[in-house]
């Protein structure tokens, strides 16, 4: 069995060693049905997958990926990064039509524009 820390899991042990290298940092943190909102970003709840809240495009990380992300505030860049990463879902949809409108509507709900 492996013991790498999966989702929020992975979240809350990169952060419990944030707070000993960097105690001043500052973050939003909420719950929902999906995983962790960790600012603006959703880390999947049993997955070590995460997305900017209004993308639906996962993307794969790694505990030590995510602390370094969070430490230099590069959450975005690095989720770019891992978006080309092969352990990352392929996020291909079956139906194009489909999935440029689901996107539309999420990107338009969140304020963040999609390409």
């Amino acid at each position: 069995m492996s013991k790498t820390p999966y989702g929020t899991y992975a979240l809350q042990e990169a952060l419990k060693q944030l707070r000993q290298i960097k105690p001043e940092l500052v973050y939003s943190r909420s719950s929902s049905v999906q995983g962790t909102v960790f600012n603006n970003f959703l880390i999947a709840k049993n997955k070590t997958r995460f997305r900017p809240v209004g993308i639906l495009d996962w993307a794969h990380f790694t505990m030590a990926g995510l602390r370094d992300a969070i430490q230099h505030e590069t959450l975005n860049a690095y989720y770019l990064e891992m978006l080309e990463d092969p352990r990352s879902p392929s996020n291909c949809w079956k139906n194009k039509e489909l999935e440029t409108i689901k996107k539309d509507y999420y990107a338009n709900r969140s304020g963040e524009i999609y390409e």
